[in-house]
């Protein structure tokens, strides 16, 4: 459903506004044509992300690699991978990582297609230690790694309270992904590695974890563990984990040095926890 708000933006940002109604109606993709000239050939979906992205995508070079595969550069770095990367980056440029990573080993769970780990990167970070499951994202973490020369460590595996492996239940790989239950369509066993070692080998100044429910592993961590990391940023999915997550830090002695709500009143937030 179109609300009149989309209507506005997708009137003022395309050179072709009528083709949105072909898009809509015809659940295929189209040519659409950006005021700075850029054709993609794009879904309804894709274009939402540009178009409600599009202050950051602006001051972007996008290039259409095949139909979900995109290469975006920036003043900064350079990412490819699926249309998703666009809300991505948006959040990270308008500040939800935001933290001064200078010279610091950042341990980056979920790795999605390397994209933080670029980011970190760009902020002066000397090494990123990424955890990632889902095997398909890790051809393209590796190529943007090599493409920003990061210095990475990348390991195929996410978090838990123990070592072995763990079966995700998903409609789709993608930034929904996780180990929450649910009524997927599929099912996948993926390895996982226990979080307190994790935290131990990485040799990680920050940390940040955004692992779609498996956050909750942080609980069995202890507070000598965690204490190990000067700063964490965790993503929360749950209101009943923020606050889980927000308990656990206080008594391990960190102190809230950000809170970011989402704002899609599902209860995701982004915490950031500074070591007292």
């Amino acid at each position: 459903m179109v609300t009149i708000t989309g209507l506005f933006r997708t009137l003022s940002i395309v050179r072709n506004p009528f083709t949105i109604i072909n898009l809509t109606l015809r659940k295929k993709s189209s040519k659409i044509t950006f005021p700075n000239g850029d054709t993609f050939q794009v879904t309804w979906s894709q274009f939402r992300s540009f178009r409600d992205c599009y202050t950051t995508i602006k001051n972007c070079h996008i290039q259409q690699i095949n139909g979900n595969t995109f290469k975006i550069t920036t003043d900064n770095y350079q990412l490819i991978g699926c249309r998703v990367l666009i809300d991505v980056i948006t959040e990270m440029e308008q500040g939800c990582y935001e933290y001064d990573y200078r010279g610091k080993v950042v341990l980056d769970v979920g790795g999605f297609e390397g994209e933080s780990a670029v980011f970190f990167h760009s902020k002066g970070a000397k090494k990123i230690v990424i955890y990632e499951p889902v095997v398909e994202h890790h051809s393209v973490i590796c190529e943007n790694v090599c493409l920003n020369n990061v210095d990475a460590e990348v390991h195929c595996e996410g978090i838990a309270e123990g070592d072995g492996e763990r079966v995700v239940v998903y409609d789709n790989v993608g930034l929904g992904f996780g180990f929450e239950e649910g009524e997927g369509l599929n099912r996948l066993s993926v390895k996982v590695r226990d979080v307190s070692r994790v935290i131990v080998t990485s040799g990680a100044d920050v940390a940040k974890f955004d692992c779609e429910g498996a956050e909750l592993s942080l609980l069995s961590v202890s507070k000598e563990t965690l204490r190990l990391l000067e700063y964490v940023i965790v993503e929360v999915h749950t209101l009943q984990i923020r606050q889980q997550i927000l308990e656990k830090f206080k008594n391990s002695d960190f102190i809230v040095n950000k809170d970011i709500d989402r704002g899609n009143n599902d209860g995701i937030s982004v915490l950031h926890f500074k070591r007292k």
